[in-house]
């Protein structure tokens, strides 16, 4: 059994480390508390981090260059995203009963790969794609194929990939031929002609399931 798995929202609580960070953000510049939510909505709005810290520094630029700031992020960002409680126990568990684990993420190496390992999840997953390191970005069916194909996938064996993005984690797995599993965060599942083989509303909870498919 193969188990692709999404980063951010999916096994760390990337929210939860922007958050701190913005607060941070606010309070290094003497920002008003409005300001907070304006930068929590950009956050939301965008989808790329280019985008948000351009339009950033267009609104603070006493907190610029947009680069250097990007940068300042990727080295914060490890250091406040925790892992969803329980992930770290359940990937010990799947990988103890013969899952082969493969995180699958959008973004920049010395970001994701600093979570990772901060987390612990690196010690205990089999590898990772990061869209950075390998020139592909989900939905792009490729890069599922590229994880698959480190982790020595053959014809035959159950793949599923667990995300919380409907697009990028859901729809690109099922282009990919994947069963999927998507982490609803309590949101509804969004209209479309693709939907989940399967649906958790945590990340423990998706985790758990997993093993209860090894199961049957």
């Amino acid at each position: 059994m193969i188990a692709l798995l999404d980063l951010d929202e999916t096994l760390v609580d990337r929210s939860a480390g922007f958050a701190a960070w913005a607060r941070t953000f606010v309070e290094q510049w003497s920002l008003p508390e409005d300001q907070l939510v304006w930068i929590e909505q950009l956050d939301r709005a965008v989808t790329r981090r280019e985008q948000f810290f351009d339009a950033v520094c267009e609104r603070f630029p006493q907190a610029g260059p947009s680069d250097r700031l990007w940068q300042e992020y990727r080295t914060r960002m490890p250091l406040l995203a925790p892992a969803f409680p329980g992930v770290v126990e359940h990937l010990v568990t799947l990988r103890s009963t013969g899952w082969r684990l493969m995180v699958v993420t959008n973004g920049r190496v010395d970001n994701q790969l600093g979570k990772l390992r901060r987390t612990g999840i690196a010690d205990v997953v089999h590898g990772w794609c990061i869209s950075e390191e390998v020139g592909l970005r989900k939905p792009d069916a490729a890069i599922f194929a590229m994880a698959l194909a480190r982790l020595g996938a053959q014809d035959g064996d159950v793949c599923w990939m667990v995300g919380d993005d409907p697009a990028a984690d859901i729809a690109g797995a099922s282009t990919a031929g994947l069963r999927t599993l998507w982490i609803s965060h309590g949101r509804p599942w969004p209209s479309g002609d693709v939907r989940p083989d399967r649906t958790a509303a945590s990340p423990s909870d998706a985790l758990a399931a997993l093993a209860r498919v090894a199961e049957r």
